[in-house]
């Protein structure tokens, strides 16, 4: 059984165009946005760009030939949308980018970082009772 390839996650086998679609669709799937002006406002785009994006998309997808370099997100519009995506689908990401060896260690820090901050807020915080004489104050 092949697993198909997400094109998020894939550089060399999907185009830029692709991996912008898939994200597009994921952030309007994790929040529940009815439409691409909901989308647009979240990702700071006007409405217009993603219609252009989604335009291109289908006419390749129809078999045309964009004239010109295809509509594509910014670096910037990207980022705010992976952001929105959240650190669980970035740790994904991160898993399916790189061999075992590295994927192992991944889950090493993660779970020490995850272990480390359950002790720091589950633990009451301490405070040192401090004197007058150690503050400087007089009386």
């Amino acid at each position: 059984m092949t697993q198909t390839k997400d094109p998020l996650f894939t550089l060399f086998g999907s185009t830029e165009l692709e991996r912008d679609i898939a994200l597009m669709d994921r952030v309007k799937e994790k929040f529940g946005l009815k439409s691409d002006s909901e989308l647009a406002r979240m990702i700071g785009v006007h409405k217009s760009v993603l219609s252009e994006i989604r335009s291109c998309a289908k006419n390749v997808a129809n078999g045309n030939t964009p004239e010109g370099k295809a509509r594509t997100l910014t670096a910037l519009q990207r980022l705010r949308a992976f952001n929105h995506l959240g650190y669980a689908w970035a740790r994904d990401a991160l898993m399916a980018a790189f061999p075992e060896a590295v994927r192992e260690e991944l889950r090493k820090n993660d779970n020490e970082r995850t272990h480390a901050n359950m002790v720091a807020t589950s633990q009451p915080r301490r405070t040192k009772a401090r004197t007058k004489a150690q503050t400087g104050a007089t009386s």
